[in-house]
């Protein structure tokens, strides 16, 4: 069973590495107004961070195996400071980008570790809302961590740009973070990981032979293209729109309430009726409410979308984790599939900023939220062929 003592450092860590997550597009969007660099600068920024979280996202079980837990977070957490610090210090576009990339390198291996570990060591019949408690967590960090790097972003202090000050506070708190962790657990050996299966350090993809895992991935591929990306371009979106930069923190706040308030909803909803159905209600909500955020121009309109976008949209987080195991029977596996959608999703993450960089440049930045909302809507029709009934239902 889980432990009280590794799920709070779960917690504590998710919260820190989320939000620094999340605080690079608003960064980003301050950069480009900064360094003058057009649109598909933070298009590019983004897919190149994602191939490489990506690409780090498949060793999750060599580093855990050869680390171990608590070592392996100490690491991604220390990697993440150092490019936010090096941030601080970038004279263009290109080095602001290398920075933003090593620092969100190793995201996809902490979501990883931990969401084995949780399923692991949970009862089906709790795991929905065992997950949508741990990734809503992770919000407790999004919420003020965003929501403070739009605000300050927006301002100079004694000359220093808003973005390179937060840059360094934010820096400086992973490094201390991750110092703390290693000094905390010296001497330990590093943990052998149960969910790996016996001899392997890299996730086999010999599992697609299942059709509902296939078809519960393509599910997770789609939702990832309609959703991951959304708050990345709504800086830009607004700032098509004419509204002043420095409004921008009331729409983050709103996004990163929603996604708090989603989480901890939709984990629970699985539980009472099942993945499946809560995954097609969200998506179904979420081509509405994009269509309406493209429609609408008022603040206050665009602020209440915002809450509901994060609602629908990282609400579905942890439905997708119930869905993509819910046609594992060997617990062995869990690493496996949790490695290989991140690494599904990642390519996808990683394509999708490009394609729409390139889309706002060619065309409008409405563009973008069209094509998500007609993706969003598709998502479902894999769900629905899925043959084995909800846990839940």
């Amino acid at each position: 069973m889980l432990s009280r003592a590794r799920y709070i450092l779960l917690n504590a860590y998710h919260i820190l590495i989320d939000g620094l997550f999340d605080a690079v597009p608003i960064l980003l969007a301050f950069m480009v107004l900064s360094f003058g660099a057009g649109k598909e600068a933070v298009g590019l920024i983004v897919s190149l961070g994602t191939a490489a979280g990506t690409a780090a996202g498949l060793g999750t079980l060599f580093l855990a195996r050869k680390l171990g837990f608590m070592q392996t977070i100490a690491l991604v957490t220390a990697v993440c400071g150092a490019g936010f610090c090096a941030g601080t210090f970038s004279g263009n576009i290109i080095a602001a980008g290398l920075c933003f990339i090593l620092a969100v390198t190793g995201y996809n291996v902490f979501h990883n570790i931990a969401f084995s570990y949780l399923t692991l060591h949970t009862e089906r019949r709790r795991l929905g809302r065992v997950m949508s408690d741990f990734t809503a967590i992770g919000d407790v960090g999004r919420i003020p961590l965003v929501s403070l790097a739009a605000f300050a972003a927006a301002y100079s202090f004694a000359g220093f740009p808003g973005w390179r000050a937060v840059c360094l506070v934010y820096g400086a708190a992973a490094l201390f973070a991750a110092l703390w962790l290693v000094l905390s657990c010296r001497g330990e050996h590093p943990e052998q990981q149960e969910e790996a299966a016996p001899g392997r350090s890299f996730p086999s993809f010999a599992m697609f032979r299942e059709r509902n895992i296939s078809l519960s991935m393509l599910a997770s591929i789609l939702n990832a293209f309609s959703n991951d990306r959304i708050f990345t371009f709504l800086p830009l979106l607004l700032i098509a729109k004419g509204m002043d930069p420095k409004i921008i923190g009331s729409f983050a706040l709103g996004f990163s309430v929603g996604s708090f308030l989603g989480k901890m909803a939709c984990g629970r909803f699985v539980d009472n009726f099942g993945p499946r159905k809560v995954f097609v209600a969200a998506e179904l909500l979420l081509t509405v409410l994009l269509c309406a955020l493209i429609a609408v121009d008022q603040l206050a309109l665009i602020v209440a979308i915002a809450l509901l976008l994060g609602i629908v949209t990282k609400g579905t987080v942890p439905v997708i984790q119930a869905i993509i195991t819910e046609p594992v029977r060997e617990a062995s596996a869990y690493g496996d599939v949790f490695s290989i959608n991140s690494f599904l999703r990642g390519i996808t993450n990683m394509l999708t900023p490009l394609l729409f960089g390139v889309i706002a440049s060619t065309w409008s930045m409405d563009s973008i939220y069209a094509i998500m909302a007609v993706v969003a809507a598709v998502a479902v029709i894999p769900v629905l062929m899925m043959q084995q009934p909800d846990l839940g239902g």
